[in-house]
C-alpha cells in the first residue's frame, strides 16, 4: 500500500528549510516516488519564493515601466531579438508563393537520346500522350533509373481524358517513366525522361 501523502504543515515547513533532519529523509523518499507531492512541493516552493521576495522589498508598489525595461538582464533583451529575428524569418519563409509544376508532354519515341528534358529538382506534371480507357485506379505509375531500378511512384489522374502525373522533385540524371494496368502489372508504355 503506497504511503500517504505529506501533510500540508510538514510540506510546507519542508519547502522553508524548517524541518527536523530526521524527517526531511522521510519526506524526500516520499517525494521520489509521489507525482502529487512533488507538485505540491514546487507549488509551495513558488509561494515561498514570492513572500520572500514580497518581504524583501520595501514599497510594494510596481516600478514605472522605464524602471523595468531597465532592469531586465541584457540576455533577456538578446534572446528577444534572436527571437524576433527567427519568427520574421520563418514567417517570410512560409510566404514564398508555392512552386507551380510544369507541364510536360510525355511523346512516345524510341530510345533513350530522345528523352523529354524536364528541370532537375523542379515539381513538373507529365502529360502522357496516350487515350487509356478506365479511370486512374487501373493504371500505376512508375520512374526507373536506366538500371531498372524503382525511383520513384506516383498517383496518375485523369485530366481532359490523358492520363497525367506529378512528380514533386526528381534528381538529375536519365529515366525510364513507366505505365502499367495493376491488373497482372502489365506494361502498358515507357518513355524516356532525361532531368537536368
Amino acid at each position: 500500500m503506497p504511503a500517504p501523502h505529506i501533510d500540508e504543515n510538514l510540506l510546507d515547513q519542508y519547502a522553508m528549510g524548517q524541518l527536523r533532519s530526521g524527517s526531511v529523509e522521510a519526506i524526500e523518499e516520499h517525494l521520489l516516488e509521489c507525482r502529487y507531492c512533488q507538485e505540491r512541493l514546487m507549488a509551495a516552493d513558488e509561494f515561498v519564493g514570492l513572500f520572500r521576495a514580497a518581504a524583501i522589498q520595501l514599497d510594494a508598489r510596481p516600478l514605472p515601466l522605464w524602471q523595468r525595461l531597465h532592469q531586465v538582464p541584457a540576455l533577456t533583451w538578446s534572446a528577444a531579438v534572436v527571437m524576433a529575428t527567427v519568427v520574421t524569418f520563418v514567417s517570410l519563409e512560409f510566404r514564398k508563393p508555392p512552386v507551380v509544376p510544369e507541364t510536360v508532354l510525355m511523346q512516345a519515341f524510341r530510345g533513350p537520346e530522345a528523352a523529354t528534358a524536364v528541370r532537375a529538382s523542379k515539381p513538373v506534371r507529365l502529360v502522357f500522350d496516350l487515350r487509356l480507357p478506365g479511370d486512374s485506379r487501373d493504371y500505376e505509375f512508375e520512374i526507373v533509373n536506366l538500371l531498372g531500378t524503382r525511383v520513384m511512384g506516383s498517383q496518375v489522374e485523369f485530366t481532359h481524358g490523358r492520363l497525367t502525373v506529378l512528380v514533386e522533385k526528381l534528381e538529375a540524371g536519365s529515366y525510364w517513366a513507366r505505365i502499367y494496368r495493376k491488373v497482372g502489372r502489365e506494361l502498358i508504355a515507357e518513355y524516356g525522361l532525361r532531368s537536368e
